[in-house]
């Protein structure tokens, strides 16, 4: 897309990439739960989605239920776990409650999808490296949310809770950002390239911050306003 393959003149591309902050809290009660009778993620409890520094944190995120069948449970509850700790969060499936953590993590600069100088895939081109980094408001934040829905369970009679570890990827934004200037980001109001012209970007690339919430039907709402403003353009012969 651009000269240096992930390079503009500002040098913003790949830049400030964000996946959300994550984690999962899984509970344990004395009677059968079923929660594979339900959808994947049927609940949402906003109460924590709110700016609120007090906490310790800035911004906000949402305890979203999970519904896992045994096979997603055994993959989702501790990658890469083994042995009587695993197999005794396995046994307790029938009985098992979850929920998972989505917040939003600070945007870093250090945070970003490069070209590795050193490996190339089977066409001879650099892969993708992707770095990221939690800041200490995610970390911060990641703890407060672990504790709340441990609450959030122990309140409604739960025996037992059991956290799980964020996995490596959730949902990619950022590295493509939305900016008035050229020197602070890649694309304009609209998504419009600033340094390739009639390039439009309308994925998750272009925010610039992630907010808490899941990031489709943002990417929806922009896609339809660029998809209006480029007829439009179009109309005028601007594009």
């Amino acid at each position: 897309l651009f000269p240096d393959g992930l390079a503009n003149s500002s040098g913003q591309v790949g830049r400030n990439y964000m996946r959300h902050m994550t984690g999962s809290v899984y509970a344990q009660f004395d009677k059968p739960v079923r929660m594979y009778r339900g959808e994947t993620m049927a609940g949402n409890i906003s109460d924590e989605s709110v700016h609120d520094p007090t906490r310790g944190f800035a911004g906000g995120y949402y305890i979203q239920t999970i519904s896992l069948g045994p096979a997603f449970m055994a993959s989702f509850v501790e990658p890469g776990a083994w042995g009587p700790d695993f197999t005794r969060l396995l046994d307790a499936y029938e009985n098992t409650a979850g929920c998972w953590l989505v917040g939003e993590d600070m945007p870093q600069e250090s945070n970003a999808v490069t070209l590795d100088s050193t490996v190339t895939d089977q066409h001879g081109l650099p892969v993708a490296h992707v770095r990221f980094d939690d800041h200490a408001n995610d970390l911060a934040m990641r703890e407060h949310a672990y504790t709340q829905a441990q609450k959030l369970y122990t309140a409604v009679g739960a025996v037992s809770t059991h956290r799980t570890t964020p996995y490596p990827s959730t949902h990619n934004l950022g590295t493509c950002r939305m900016s008035e200037r050229p020197e602070d980001g890649v694309v304009d109001r609209w998504g419009r390239a600033h340094d390739v012209p009639n390039l439009f970007i309308s994925d998750g690339s272009q925010f610039t911050t992630g907010a808490a919430a899941n990031p489709t039907l943002t990417i929806v709402a922009l896609a339809i306003r660029q998809a209006e403003h480029i007829a439009d353009a179009l109309k005028k012969g601007e594009v």
